[in-house]
């Protein structure tokens, strides 16, 4: 049986581009977050720093889109007063993505200065899982919910947000997350970070 969930979810409003009542969610944490992310890129259209990236200025870009992560203060002093654990998890194909090297790496940067903990896992090694269970990006909260995020292929936007709260299939996605945790190794002792930088 898939993962990708035909049944047993609520839709969430996505009106604003992504999950509108994130900050409701994320301020029931107590415990652990954590952050799976497949596409090599994503449309930020409207983000100024993914504006100056689509025009090629990347040093404004990646400046832009740190102050962007740094200003999200209410997110992480949430996390600091809570001990809440922040994992993101970037599940990579090579050659990366420019929109990687150039946008979201420097974004990466800045959250580990906040205190998240950006984890890379190159797709291979996981090919079977995602073949297999044909699952999207997905935020984990409290080993409690999971909300998927179903994306357009083609144009990298935020299709569809699913809430999950049923405990075993929220366990199935834990189980899958511990795992790419497991495999995964941190941002700044990844090859595929350390060979984009020494280019």
């Amino acid at each position: 049986m898939a993962l990708y969930p035909s049944a047993g979810y609520r839709r969430l409003s996505i009106a604003s581009g992504g999950v509108d009542d994130f900050m409701r969610y994320f301020e029931e944490l107590r415990t652990r977050w954590i952050k799976v992310e497949f596409l090599q890129e994503y449309d930020e259209s409207g983000f100024s720093g993914y504006e100056a990236f689509k025009k090629g200025n990347h040093a404004e870009a990646e400046r832009l889109v740190k102050d962007m992560v740094r200003g999200q203060r209410r997110i992480y002093s949430h996390a600091r007063k809570y001990d809440v654990s922040m994992t993101r998890i970037r599940v990579y194909q090579l050659p990366l993505s420019n929109y990687l090297t150039h946008y979201e790496f420097a974004a990466y940067l800045a959250d580990i200065e906040c205190g998240e903990d950006i984890r890379f896992l190159d797709s291979s090694e996981v090919s079977e899982i995602l073949t297999g269970t044909r699952i999207s990006d997905f935020v984990v909260f409290d080993d409690k919910k999971v909300i998927t995020l179903i994306y357009d292929l083609e144009t990298r936007s935020l299709r569809e947000a699913r809430l999950i709260e049923h405990p075993d299939l929220v366990r199935r996605y834990t189980n899958i997350a511990d795992q790419f945790i497991e495999k995964s190794i941190p941002m700044l002792e990844s090859p595929a970070y350390l060979n984009s930088v020494s280019v």
